[in-house]
């Protein structure tokens, strides 16, 4: 049969052993002729097989599914359509990563999959993002080198008409693109709360432990959200009178903004904190609500994939986004702001290494381990994080780490580091505030003590709101800066030096979370000291 023909057909077949062979040997054939990265492709393989056995080992023999392929947005989706009663193949009564499943998916960051029951059929549906030609970080590179060079000749060519250009046509096209990517980060947002709350429930299954990691983890955050901005005031460039006092009703007038009115006009305006907070009160009441709410849950499932592929495919431009900004700052002659983020780079290095620093002397001091033998044990994560600026490459090595040379009960590593990756991102808190409070005091912006406040609630929500998919940091800083009232330059550098930024963060969250889940375990009794004490 022709590959086209395969992608368009829907494959019908019963769950047997020999039809299962079938379908995996078709699907290898199509995703052999796919732009799809080889271990992604293997990954997708064996999710599909492992959940085709499982609709086989739960519906009686003779029980008819079908298959679908189809490429929306530049993605590539199999759907399998499986008739009789509801069955996830995701949900797992054991929560650990021990897993088949478990395993494949925790490490998939690529890979999107979704479930529902509706007509009396189990719907099931992969979304694998292709692979890039090249790295985002080579291709925004070539943008700022492309911006610079049409910068500089457009200015050498059409001197008195460059700050037109600038004005009339590309602050438009970068302003619109801007609109697209906060219409995106509101829905991706609004559909990640919820649904992570929702997918939380579990949570109540682990009482008291589950509760006490939920508190470690976003008191930390907050903690370091604020201390971070401390650390930045000095920086800062104040109002008439605002480093004197603080007012209190201006303070007031800034909480009570981020409280919604309605539930139409955050909607309508796009307004990403108000969406943020009615995502909290949604996702809170559907999960008391229990099974009642899973149809409205399909919905916002649906949702977030859908702003997913779409954000997926905004990313593509994002090289051709940051060019014509950095265009833009050449015709406009601002080059002091091109240098300047360099030196945002090593204020954010130098606040990474201070946490952990922090973190390695609290567990040595605490739990009396060498920080020789400590630093040894959590290098070799830390080292593929830092080289891949990957959470899927970096995670079963975590695991490994927490498992056998720090002593963590399986049980509790596999439990804590799937929900410190949902809540746990202390390099986020770094990231978010120093970029929004750095950008402010190098363009000169006058800013209040209540709107430094309000950068910091920010950080502090979306380090914990960022969505776990390609390009959430790029949704975050949207909503940030449009919130805060940041221009659009400064979100098209904030964006280039992510990429940079990514590879760090990355390696520092998964630092910081296997010591976070090592002090938990020894306050829970889940940790072998004597094995974290030997090299």
């Amino acid at each position: 049969m022709d590959i086209t023909n395969k992608r368009s057909e829907e494959n019908r077949f019963v769950l047997s052993a020999s039809e299962i062979d079938r379908i995996m040997d078709e699907l290898s054939e199509i995703l052999a002729n796919e732009p799809i990265d080889r271990k992604n492709a293997l990954r997708l393989k064996l999710i599909m097989e492992e959940t085709l056995i499982e609709y086989m080992e739960f519906f009686p023999e003779g029980t008819e599914a079908s298959l679908r392929f189809s490429q929306p947005l530049g993605s590539f989706r199999v759907s399998l359509m499986v008739e009789g009663e509801s069955m996830d193949p995701f949900l797992d009564e054991d929560p650990t990563v021990a897993t088949v499943m478990g395993s494949l998916l925790a490490n998939s960051e690529t890979l999107n999959r979704s479930w529902r029951h509706r007509n009396g059929s189990n719907m099931v549906t992969f979304t694998l993002a292709k692979s890039r030609k090249m790295s985002l970080i080579v291709t925004i590179l070539i943008g700022v080198l492309t911006g610079l060079a049409a910068g500089v000749l457009i200015h050498a060519l059409m001197p008195n008409q460059a700050g037109t250009i600038a004005e009339r046509i590309i602050m438009p096209l970068t302003n619109a693109f801007v609109g697209l990517l906060c219409v995106m980060a509101t829905l991706m947002c609004f559909a990640a709360i919820v649904l992570g709350i929702v997918r939380l429930g579990d949570v109540s299954t682990f009482s008291t432990v589950g509760k006490k990691m939920i508190r470690n983890f976003l008191t930390v955050a907050f903690f370091l959200s604020m201390l971070n901005t401390a650390w930045m005031v000095p920086g800062m460039r104040f109002g008439h009178q605002a480093e004197i006092s603080l007012d209190f009703y201006d303070l007031f007038d800034i909480l009570i903004s981020f409280i919604p009115n309605n539930i139409l006009s955050p909607i309508l305006e796009f307004n990403s904190v108000h969406i943020i907070i009615i995502g909290i009160m949604f996702g809170v009441a559907m999960l008391y609500m229990g099974q009642k709410a899973d149809t409205l849950t399909e919905v916002i499932d649906d949702i977030n994939i859908i702003a997913i592929l779409s954000n997926s495919y905004l990313n593509r431009f994002i090289p051709a986004y940051v060019g014509l900004m950095v265009c833009g700052q050449i015709l406009t002659e601002s080059y002091h702001v091109l240098s300047g983020f360099l030196r945002l780079l090593l204020m954010v290095v130098i606040a990474d290494l201070l946490i952990l620093a922090a973190y390695t002397a609290v567990v040595c001091i605490r739990l009396k381990v060498s920080p020789r033998v400590y630093i040894h044990k959590m290098l070799p994560s830390f080292i593929i994080g830092l080289s891949s600026a990957s959470v899927g490459a970096i995670f079963m090595p975590a695991i490994d780490t927490l498992l056998g040379p720090l002593g963590v009960d399986s049980d509790f590593s596999g439990l804590s580091y799937n929900l410190g990756s949902i809540l746990f991102r202390p390099g986020y808190c770094i990231v978010f505030t120093a970029c929004s409070l750095f950008t402010a005091g190098m363009y000169g912006i006058e800013v209040t003590w209540s709107w430094i406040i309000a950068a910091f609630l920010l950080s502090f929500i979306l380090s914990v709101a960022t969505p776990p998919v390609m390009g959430g940091t790029t949704v975050c800083f949207s909503i940030l800066f449009s919130q805060l009232g940041l221009n659009s330059q400064a979100l098209a550098m904030i964006i280039s030096i992510n990429a940079i930024f990514e590879f760090l963060t990355v390696a520092v969250n998964n630092y910081c979370l296997q010591s976070e889940i090592v002090l938990l375990g020894h306050s829970i009794n889940a940790l072998d000291e004597e094995k974290l004490r030997k090299l």
